[in-house]
């Protein structure tokens, strides 16, 4: 019997989708699941959906296409940070010649990064990324079968984690409303989606991250593994592999075993002007999710505050659309730059971050 192509060898491996907002422990959940045997699971890169458009359709792969496939996936921002040989996945997506589908040649780029951690069969494809969670429809057409795992964290701790780092400014009231826009659009996803979805909330997995890692291997059907709860101990690893700078401005966590620490810092560190922000912007979906709010009429001023900066971020979210319609190098440079520019104008607003 002939030896199987990673193409045909991939097709039978479902994917799982890790969706919340950035700071919510996305990357710790992503952490143990690569950390087990049975799934592969590399850190975030979102070339699936930037490349759909340009390949989603692709039922019957050339030469050609599979060479600028290639050469299109390491366009993206933070795919060298994937543990590639890069002459290796050029020689496997060639083997994807001929009919195929999109879905299997993306999975075929996850197989063969090399994971930190020791595997065995590989009976999931894991992927984490923020922007999932406002393309989740997408995600849902493109991989029917997939299952996701919804990490939510309280409002007000993921404000005062967002403003510590460079991601997106730190305006409390435009980081609220991306959390509502995030918590609102997955909870009507998930009415419809019910059995395909498992959310957990941050400060249950830190508290109890035995209980709820052994449900969620329950959720994806694999075998529970506590030698996941060791995945600190690569530390010299991933030192040797990843930028050490950014590694401990972003995921200093990831150095030290799982805990609490990090659990209702905003009731001492979060101003009261921003926590009625934040419980404005968020509103019913903070108690929703299990949260309680501190106050039950956040106030006039609050509101006042908060409306130009929900009116920017429904912008942003426009903005977005279009330039998903963009050519797929334009969308690309552009999409790149989005990090670069957040981070230049969070320097020239506070020189000491």
């Amino acid at each position: 019997m002939p030896e199987k192509t990673i193409s045909q060898q991939v097709s039978g491996i479902p994917m799982f989708f890790i969706l919340g907002r950035p700071r919510s422990g996305t990357t710790l959940l992503r952490t143990l699941f690569d950390a087990h045997p049975n799934v592969a699971t590399p850190v975030e890169c979102a070339f699936i959906i930037n490349m759909r458009q340009k390949y989603g359709k692709v039922t019957n792969w050339s030469k050609e296409q599979l060479l600028t496939f290639h050469e299109d996936v390491q366009k993206h921002i933070k795919f060298d940070t994937w543990n590639i040989d890069l002459d290796q996945l050029k020689k496997d997506l060639l083997e994807c010649e001929g009919p195929n589908t999109f879905q299997n040649v993306c999975k075929v780029v996850y197989f063969v990064n090399k994971s930190l951690f020791p595997k065995e069969e590989i009976k999931w494809i894991g992927d984490k990324n923020p922007v999932y969670a406002t393309y989740t429809p997408e995600l849902l057409e493109l991989f029917p079968d997939a299952k996701y795992i919804h990490l939510v964290r309280d409002p007000r701790d993921n404000i005062i984690s967002l403003k510590n780092v460079d991601f997106e400014g730190p305006f409390t009231a435009l980081l609220a409303y991306r959390w509502e826009h995030s918590a609102r659009k997955l909870f009507y996803i998930k009415k419809k989606n019910a059995a395909k979805f498992y959310t957990i909330r941050y400060e249950d997995l830190v508290s109890n991250p035995t209980r709820y890692y052994r449900e969620m291997c329950d959720f994806l059907s694999i075998p529970y593994n506590d030698t996941v709860f060791d995945f600190y101990k690569k530390q010299d690893e991933a030192m040797k592999k990843f930028n050490i700078e950014k590694m401990m401005k972003y995921h200093k966590s990831l150095f030290s075993p799982i805990n609490t620490s990090k659990v209702d810092l905003w009731k001492t560190q979060l101003p009261e002007r921003d926590i009625r922000i934040a419980e404005f912007v968020a509103g019913k979906w903070t108690k929703i999710y299990g949260y309680e709010r501190r106050f039950k009429r956040p106030g006039f001023i609050a509101m006042l505050y908060s409306l130009p900066w929900l009116i920017y971020g429904r912008a942003l979210y426009v903005v977005r659309d279009i330039i998903d319609l963009f050519p797929f190098d334009l969308k690309i440079a552009v999409k790149n730059r989005g990090p670069v520019l957040a981070r230049t104008f969070v320097k020239l607003r506070n020189p000491d971050s």
